[in-house]
């Protein structure tokens, strides 16, 4: 602490803070200039060397103060300097935070033209109890924003911020609410990594392609970011607050089922690496016909060989033999065949998929007017309320009551249109994608890694079940087992039909 009564030559050094809030202030005599002022005549009494002037002129309702945070890091960088006076303690501190951050963070007292503390132990002990009071008012205020946000998270509100990838915060309804932009990317994520397919590199290098980007940088997303987004259960409908799970108040992205799939596959593996090994081509897609239990492979003499896990236990399942892999492949080819069209089919499914897409573009376009009418229409409700209010018609209670409906009104238009927005055309090319896919999974599947083998399989099949060597049932994913009934395609629009459900 400076002390009066220095020696001569030896003054100390330094800062001035002066900070005038409201007009009324201003003609109250605490005005910039005469702050100044009383604080030089006060600092030249006192034996104090001012190195530095720090003013703030703005309303103390306006969130930060530059001039205070310029203050504060120029007393980091200037170690000489352990003093900063200003005219009265309530132009100096804002609230007990920034008291805290000047005297207990950096150890620098204030003095003050108005209400100093006498360099005294009276002094220091006055100085003490104030600062103890500060830093007490801010660990309450913790606590009870601490409390806030556990029962915000309770009664499933997004309590930490900003909103997660694939949702933006909804000030209005204090909620998440889904980004009809992002929220694809989220979903796709999910679903890919669930396969076992692919890394969280190759996923991110993915996304990055299809167009996602970091929200702040505009860059990729890294992948330890995709690796916390695809834990967060906010995706699945729940919060996470403190280790505790709530229901959330907010529209899920995927089902709890594809979370929990997800979750499976950060099982670590020899290496400690957070990622599912797949090393056979059937693995995780067979189920014992006996037990019901799933079959796992194993490397034999060179030979991949498929047996049931008996999970059930041994008295539970009958089955004894093992199946050669080269035997459940050619099976598994065959399961491919019957799926296969030809060309004459896949031109008119996408002829199909795009008179359908050009109907329902129109239907969008047609109700996109009737909500920019319904806006507009908002819109000059909103200025009669006000005028209403500005010429004594109507209360304030009123107005406010009246005018948040109005708000909610228009916001509920304007996502209604923003998601109209999206062209329907991309549904075109996932059909010729799946049908091109339908006619090229056999060829595809044979003689090809048993990393691409497995990715075939993950697109068509749901699970086949074995029974004494021989896949006696299997499932094919929507809309593929259509095919099967009718491998000529006389199925078209069906086909087209279930596809169409399923996006």
């Amino acid at each position: 602490m400076a002390e009066s009564g220095t020696q001569p030559g030896k003054r100390t050094q330094c800062v001035i803070y002066a900070r005038v809030s409201t007009k009324e202030q201003q003609e109250e005599g605490y005005s910039i200039p005469a702050q100044l002022k009383a604080v030089r005549a006060f600092c030249d009494k006192e034996g104090l060397e001012p190195v530095e002037e720090f003013v703030e002129a703005q309303s103390a309702g306006k969130a930060g103060r530059k001039g205070f945070g310029r203050m504060v890091a120029f007393l980091r960088e200037q170690s000489e300097v352990r003093v900063v006076v200003a005219h009265k303690l309530d132009r100096l501190y804002r609230n007990f935070a920034d008291q805290v951050r000047l005297e207990e963070e950096l150890g620098i007292p204030a003095r003050y033209v108005v209400g100093d503390v006498p360099a005294s132990p009276q002094g220091e002990l006055l100085r003490d109890v104030q600062l103890s009071v500060a830093k007490f008012y801010l660990g309450n205020l913790r606590e009870e924003v601490k409390k806030g946000m556990e029962e915000k998270a309770s009664q499933g509100g997004w309590a930490t911020g900003r909103a997660p990838l694939g949702y933006v915060n909804d000030k209005r309804a204090r909620r998440l609410v889904v980004d009809p932009l992002q929220a694809p990317f989220v979903r796709h994520a999910f679903e890919r990594y669930a396969t076992g397919l692919v890394s969280l590199g190759d996923l991110a290098d993915e996304l990055h392609e299809r167009g996602l980007q970091h929200l702040r940088s505009g860059h990729k997303v890294h992948k330890s970011s995709l690796h916390l987004l695809l834990q967060n259960p906010v995706y699945c409908g729940l919060i996470r607050y403190k280790n505790r799970l709530y229901r959330g108040q907010h529209e899920a992205i995927i089902s709890p089922e594809l979370f929990e799939r997800v979750q499976r596959t950060f099982e670590p593996n020899r290496n400690g690496n957070m990622e599912q090994r797949h090393l056979f081509a059937l693995r995780d897609f067979l189920w014992c016909g006996d037990c019901g239990c799933k079959i796992t492979a194993e490397r034999h003499r060179g030979h991949v060989y498929y047996r049931c896990t008996k999970g059930k236990g041994k008295e539970a399942c009958s089955q004894r033999s093992y199946s050669r892999e080269e035997d459940l492949m050619e099976q598994v080819e065959q399961i491919l065949a019957s799926i296969e069209i030809g060309p004459d089919l896949i031109a008119a499914l996408v002829e199909e998929s795009r008179l359908l897409d050009q109907e329902a573009q129109q239907g969008n376009d047609r109700e996109r007017e009737s909500l920019e009418r319904a806006i507009g229409e908002n819109d000059r409700k909103a200025g009669r309320l006000l005028d209403s209010y500005l010429e004594g018609i109507v209360d304030a209670d009123t107005y406010r009551r009246k005018a948040e409906e109005l708000s909610r009104e228009r916001f509920t238009f304007e996502q209604r249109s923003e998601a109209l927005a999206n062209p329907t055309s991309e549904r075109t090319a996932c059909v010729e994608e799946l049908a091109k896919t339908a006619a090229s999974a056999r060829i595809r599947f044979t003689g090809a890694s048993v990393q691409e083998q497995r990715e075939v399989l993950a697109t068509v099949l749901s699970n086949a079940t074995l029974q004494d060597q021989e896949l006696v049932d299997f499932q094919l994913k929507s809309p593929y087992e259509v095919l099967v009934k009718d491998s000529e395609g006389a199925l078209c629009y069906e086909w087209w039909a279930i596809l169409d459900l399923n996006q």
